[in-house]
């Protein structure tokens, strides 16, 4: 959930503080600038908060094979 949570706050603050901007300048907003601004704000959080979640992560806790287990595949002699 916080996948879109995070994102769609983005893009609204994004583009909050583009007319901002723009309105203390005495500017009319591009809405084409506007519209890039907030999508691209919201693409790159939600790659950064997809990167951070415990959803992709490789299980850490799981046992390595042992140096035994990882011989014998060695055991032998090599035909050339």
């Amino acid at each position: 959930m916080m996948i879109v949570v995070a994102p769609l706050a983005v893009v609204l603050l994004c583009f909050i503080l583009y007319a901002l901007e723009r309105k203390s300048k005495s500017e009319p907003i591009d809405w084409v600038q506007a519209s890039k601004l907030s999508v691209f704000g919201g693409l790159i959080t939600s790659g950064v908060v997809f990167a951070t979640s415990g959803e992709g992560m490789p299980d850490l806790t799981k046992a390595l094979p042992t140096l035994s287990q990882a011989q014998d595949m060695f055991v032998g002699l090599p035909t050339f």
